[in-house]
């Protein structure tokens, strides 16, 4: 007999998908809710961290709560302005970024999971956030999504503070999650989930799989993150066996199955959108799935890509183009979206031959993505992106991601939300350096 936990798993799994894989709903989110990227669940599996996003009461913005519920009894244990939560080996304790409760504003926080007492400064804000936690020789460690770590004294960091290594080849990578024990990290290099150490260049896994982020089994040997579909309408998750070099793919979902992360005990929860139930959903039992070799990593981003390979459906409009692929899930894009309407004003009032416009992945939701821009007041122009072509963009590793076009030749891309500074220099930056070729 198949071990489902709901009879409307039965529903959910595919006639060949392997007995012993069950899944479970764990959590639904209310009609108006949303998830900022990536959510974590404890590694005991009782407690879910997630940024939550809801509508303001005038309907004009979005909030964003870190929220920790309590699974069994569906509980809300802590809830507080703030988003990317991640939490410590031993449970104990979880970091993120607060909006709340320094006079700098967004700062590193950590809460004691069993005091509720928080800690607020606890690094730097210019070393990064979308933490992850480890323990390496004994002492706890803080890698940030600018490919810098630091360790902890209690709930301070301890500067100063470290780097990746530069490797030949691949370079830092961007964006990394790194493994329990802080050995290795998972990061991007030309689209592709690469596996590699934090300190040296020895051990370098590309899986040749364009994916989002990347996270760690407890002991170190898998790592599994979303990929897109096959028919490119929506993700799936697939889970990588770095000794084997195998892959499996966790299949009979209809929705969209999207940032995975592990409990102690080998299971995979993950966030959940479909027509039949949105919220956050268990699967048991994935390393029974059939395994598959990894196929030769050849780069997902090109060395060159053209304008009409991208937009086949939109004519180039100007000689140079700036397009920023984003969607309703990241609280970063109204930032960076603001950013670039500001730019765009900024070009146009100095008679510069720039278009400046926006591209929506299929498969977001029309409704918030009609509601960031009304209550930002974004009246950027937007271009259709196939799905495709969304592989093609980078915007699988990490969305908003900018892409600068030149005579209809892509020079160069960046992953994450930009200010209308960074997004100014990097403009003009990129353009210097092509005139120079």
């Amino acid at each position: 007999m198949i071990p489902l936990l709901s009879a409307v798993a039965v529903l959910l799994i595919a006639p060949w998908s392997t007995a012993s894989v069950s899944f479970e709903r764990v959590m639904a989110l209310k009609p108006t809710e949303g998830v900022f990227a990536y959510a974590r669940i404890s590694p005991s599996g009782r407690y879910l961290a997630y940024a939550s996003e809801m509508p303001t009461s005038d309907g004009k913005g979005i909030t964003q709560t870190e929220t920790i519920i309590s699974l069994p009894d569906k509980r809300v244990i802590f809830a507080a302005p703030g988003i990317d939560g991640y939490f410590s080996n031993d449970n104990e304790r979880l970091i993120f970024l607060s909006f709340t409760g320094s006079p700098e504003g967004n700062n590193v926080a950590i809460r004691n999971m069993r005091t509720g007492t928080i800690t607020h400064d606890v690094a730097p804000m210019v070393l990064g956030d979308y933490f992850s936690w480890a323990v390496r020789d004994g002492k706890h460690l803080i890698l940030t999504i600018a490919s810098v770590f630091y360790y902890l004294d209690g709930d301070r960091g301890v500067m100063p503070y470290g780097e990746v290594k530069d490797c030949p080849g691949i370079g830092k990578g961007e964006r990394p999650l790194i493994s329990k024990d802080g050995r290795r990290i998972t990061t991007f290099v030309k689209g592709n989930v690469v596996v590699r150490n934090l300190t040296d260049c020895n051990d370098v896994l590309d899986t040749g799989l364009q994916g989002a982020k990347a996270d760690f089994s407890w002991n170190g040997r898998y790592v599994a993150f979303h990929v897109a579909k096959a028919d490119h309408i929506g993700s799936q998750i697939v889970i990588v066996d770095t000794k084997d070099k195998t892959v499996r793919t966790l299949t009979g979902l209809a929705g969209n199955s999207v940032f995975p992360s592990w409990t102690e005990d080998g299971r995979l929860c993950f966030r959940y959108d479909g027509k039949d139930f949105s919220g956050f959903m268990m699967a048991s039992n994935v390393l029974s799935l059939p395994a598959r070799p990894l196929k030769a990593p050849t780069p997902s981003l090109p060395d060159s890509l053209s304008w009409s390979a991208l937009f086949p459906d939109t004519p180039q409009p100007h000689r140079t183009n700036l397009v920023m692929v984003w969607s309703d899930w990241s609280p970063h894009s109204p930032m960076a979206l603001s950013a670039l309407q500001q730019l765009d004003a900024d070009v146009r009032a100095r008679g510069l031959d720039v278009g400046v416009m926006t591209a929506v992945p299929e498969g977001s939701r029309r409704a918030d993505i009609d509601r960031i821009l009304r209550a930002h007041a974004i009246r950027l122009p937007e271009i259709g992106l196939r799905p495709d072509r969304l592989h093609l963009t980078g915007a699988l590793n990490q969305i908003p991601t900018e892409l600068l076009f030149r005579d209809g030749v892509l020079i160069a891309q960046h992953l994450g939300p930009q200010s209308y500074e960074d997004v100014s220099r990097w403009l003009t930056r990129n353009l210097a350096a092509d005139s120079q070729r």
